[in-house]
């Protein structure tokens, strides 16, 4: 024995009562025929990207290929005008002073080599990486010049030799030169804030072996050092042991 229990069509009621809630429902904010149109209007869009990014990468490919195949340029510039180029006037320009620097007293000046010094009211010091503690020479005469005008130290290195002077001239020093085996070289000028006339400098010149000098009597690896006053005239002049 079987039991029917399949669905029984709705009633004529349950059919209008159907009807008149589907017809009562708001159409949907987009249409069909609205969806395709922007489905048709997506895809031109990106076909017309493709072709436009193929038609860019190309282009570089044609420049470089019209590049090699095109005849060599020349550097050389032709000019069809007859009449004469007349290039501006250039004045020399004056030839730079030495440099110089202003210091603190105390504050370390690198010389070379390992060497450094500093410079004090009256006096400078100078040492080396092998003697922490610097050793001064001074009282130097910067309150009544002329007497003693330059100092100096000398440092033979394996590597060269490194020289510091100290000018205290009646006349202000603008410059001072090293010259040693008729090369001249100009210094540079070191020296304390309010003291123009106190002025110190450092060199690195070639190995020396000072001994054998002494003996042989070899002067020509000693070096000649000569400051100017600022009109250009030698106001010193002191050469090395």
């Amino acid at each position: 024995m079987t039991t029917d229990i399949s669905p029984e069509p709705p009633v004529p009621e349950l059919w209008q009562a159907l009807d008149e809630a589907a017809r009562s429902c708001a159409p949907p904010t987009f249409s069909y025929e609205r969806i395709m149109r922007r489905s048709r209007t997506i895809r031109r869009r990106r076909r017309w990207a493709a072709a436009s990014l193929g038609a860019a990468l190309l282009v570089p490919a044609g420049i470089e290929i019209a590049a090699h195949s095109g005849p060599t340029a020349s550097h050389s510039v032709t000019s069809t005008d007859p009449r004469p180029t007349h290039s501006p006037t250039r004045h020399a320009s004056p030839s730079p002073g030495p440099e110089v620097r202003i210091v603190r007293p105390g504050e370390k000046i690198q010389a070379g080599l390992g060497v450094w010094y500093l410079l004090k009211p009256r006096e400078y010091c100078d040492a080396t990486t092998t003697h922490g503690k610097p050793v001064c020479v001074g009282y130097l005469d910067v309150d009544q010049p002329g007497a003693v005008p330059m100092t100096m130290s000398v440092h033979p290195r394996a590597e060269g030799t490194v020289y510091i002077l100290a000018y205290t001239g009646e006349t202000p020093a603008a410059r001072i030169t090293m010259t040693v085996k008729g090369r001249t070289s100009e210094l540079p000028i070191v020296r304390l804030g309010g003291r123009p006339a106190y002025v110190s400098t450092y060199a690195v010149g070639p190995a020396r072996d000072i001994t054998r000098e002494q003996k042989t009597g070899l002067t020509s690896n000693r070096p000649v050092f000569r400051a100017y006053g600022g009109d250009g005239k030698e106001v010193a002049e002191m050469s090395s042991l």
